[in-house]
């Protein structure tokens, strides 16, 4: 009913923590977050959810999902309603399909807001190297080739209908145009190009797509950089640019925060590639709801001047809020991230990461900034900053701080001591949630033998080495979940696609039933150790159990029968399904 793009966005808007916590209590525990399970009553929490993998899953009971399935099970609501309802959270209009199997309008006009997108910013890129000013300009900026194909590093003509005339050459309307921000209108009612004369530096999602852009000019004139306004597709305040590329292989889950886009080229091209900058605006709630479900430190690197450190201040209090590992990264001589590497080097960069102080430390040394220690109202002055720096630290925190305040002021650490016992503001812990024992209940579900055989031969048919051997052994009738058999036959229907291109036709196909989707999951999260050597015993062990559980489904259906009809005396009856089940326990007794 809905496409890819839709749903995917949709996805991509609502935070699982932020919807789940409508229903559910949650606890932060490590990386994911820990409840009481909404789908059965239990004492002891054993509900999880991971912001990284965007998913839940209980170990009590064995449910597990995504955004949209638990709106579908917790709201009882089917899927085209918990997609509208999601939609109407982050401001995106769906629509009613005209009919079963085709997108509706806006549907469509997502799709051709990107296609849009995607040929302007071909349009950029082909224009660079037809240019000497900015390509030469880049090229002083030591920006490689490799690195302006890699982050698709345009050029927009010094022009008024550059961009303009070359969209509607290609069947694309003045209003979707203008909609996206690539052109706009003056008071006169004249439409022209935004970006002109400028580098163009497309922004991506997390998804790879492109949402907007942002252009810089070649000299000193002002504004120095211009952005895509807000679109139905680009929202500043919920996206990072260079994200897309900050996540990968990035085990550490950790990236430095800068503040432009040349930051982020620059460091990547150097092999710092866990980079993200802010769209030209203050950090936002939205920005790290984003950040927090790929990443959990942020290693943030402002411009050394006035205005950074303000920015600093103002972006480390939303991601303190948002349970990030914080550390500053101070980069000496008021140079940005970008020149100093430029003038250093990667190595001396990394150092200066490695040095990168944690929050208490940095705030600590921003208290003592504009204090001559030798006055003894400047002291005052400092130790009234520190009481708001240390307030809300736990009691071995405070100590091991009040010991440098006490070094550097000279004031005694009893003295401070009391002056933060006495703080009006002193933290008071929430207790809201101290109800929540943290340790699971003992009754885990545990599920039948013959669903992670199931399982197993479902990962192994998505290998793509493995999947003939599998095809040829297993068929969709050895099956007894029902949603294993339409994973399994998805699967083998779709064999030519890459894994990639199976997983999101398994993904459509699957999201509108709660329940595949739960099992979709599983099978995702479900490790395989894969021994190539053995596959035939694997398979045949696989399949075995699952005989083995159909029949002894067989046999305890047979003694029901067995003990009904001996209890209204039917002999011969008793006597035929005694038969019965000795041909299944011989059977039984193969495998």
């Amino acid at each position: 009913m809905f496409s890819e793009e839709i749903i995917q966005k949709i996805k991509e808007e609502n935070d699982i923590v932020d919807i789940v916590s409508e229903v559910v209590t949650l606890k932060k525990t490590g990386k994911n977050y820990l409840g009481r399970c909404p789908f059965h009553n239990e004492k002891t929490p054993s509900f999880t959810v991971s912001s990284e993998k965007q998913i839940y899953k209980c170990f009590g009971c064995g449910e597990a999902g995504n955004v949209i399935s638990f709106v579908m099970k917790t709201r009882n609501m089917a899927f085209p309603e918990a997609v509208k309802l999601l939609g109407e959270k982050v401001g995106i209009v769906v629509d009613d399909a005209d009919s079963p199997g085709k997108s509706s309008a806006a549907n469509e006009k997502f799709k051709r807001m990107y296609n849009i997108n995607i040929q302007a910013a071909r349009y950029f890129y082909t224009n660079l190297k037809r240019f000497k000013a900015p390509y030469e300009y880049l090229k002083g900026r030591g920006i490689t080739d490799e690195t302006i194909k890699k982050f698709g590093i345009g050029f927009a003509l010094d022009n008024w209908q550059g961009i303009r005339s070359y969209l509607k050459q290609r069947g694309f309307s003045e209003e979707e145009i203008l909609e996206l921000g690539l052109t706009t209108k003056n008071e006169k009612g004249n439409i022209y190009d935004r970006f002109r004369n400028r580098i163009i530096f497309p922004v991506f999602n997390v998804s790879g797509r492109v949402i907007g852009f942002g252009g810089r000019v070649l000299d000193d004139s002002k504004p120095k950089y211009l952005n895509s306004p807000e679109t139905p597709i680009f929202h500043k305040g919920t996206n990072l640019y260079g994200l897309n590329l900050a996540i990968k292989n990035n085990p550490a889950r950790t990236v430095i925060m800068v503040e432009g886009y040349m930051d982020v080229i620059s460091l990547s091209q150097q092999g710092v590639t866990n980079v993200v900058a802010t769209l030209g605006t203050a950090l936002t709630e939205g920005q790290c709801k984003l950040l927090k479900r790929y990443i959990d430190t942020v290693i943030v690197s402002f411009d050394s001047d006035v205005a950074g450190e303000n920015a600093t201040i103002r972006g480390l209090e939303i991601l303190q809020k948002s349970g990030f590992d914080l550390k500053i990264l101070q980069i000496p001589s008021g140079k940005d991230p970008d020149e100093f590497i430029r003038s250093f080097g990667k190595e001396k960069f990394l150092n200066l990461v490695d040095g990168a102080l944690p929050i208490i430390d940095f705030k600590l040394r921003m208290a003592e900034k504009g204090i001559d220690f030798s006055k003894q109202e400047m002291v005052i002055k400092y130790l009234k900053r520190v009481v708001n720096v240390l307030k809300d630290l736990d009691p071995l925190e405070k100590a091991v701080y009040i010991k440098q305040v006490s070094e550097k002021s000279g004031i005694g650490e009893e003295a401070i001591m009391e002056s933060l016992d006495k703080n009006p503001n002193k933290s008071i812990q929430n207790n809201k949630n101290h109800n929540i024992n943290r340790k699971f209940g003992q009754k885990l579900y545990l599920e039948p033998g013959f669903v992670r055989a199931e399982r197993t031969v479902l990962s192994l048919a998505l290998d793509k080495r493995l999947s003939d051997k599998i095809f040829s052994n297993v068929s969709e009738d050895d099956l007894i979940l029902k949603a294993h058999k339409v994973i399994y036959t998805i699967i083998k229907e779709n064999n030519m696609c890459s894994k990639e291109e199976l997983i999101k036709i398994i993904n459509l196909q699957t999201m509108q039933d709660s329940e595949f989707t739960k099992e979709w999951i599983k099978i995702q999260e479900y490790k395989v150790d894969i021994d190539e050597g053995s596959i035939d015993k694997m398979v045949s062990d696989c399949v075995n159990n699952i005989k083995k559980y159909k029949l002894e489904e067989s046999r305890k259906k047979i003694m029901d029968k067995i003990r009904k009809c001996e209890s209204e005396g039917l002999v011969e009856e008793t006597l035929m399904l005694a038969r019965e089940l000795m041909d299944i326990q011989k059977e039984m007794g193969k495998l």
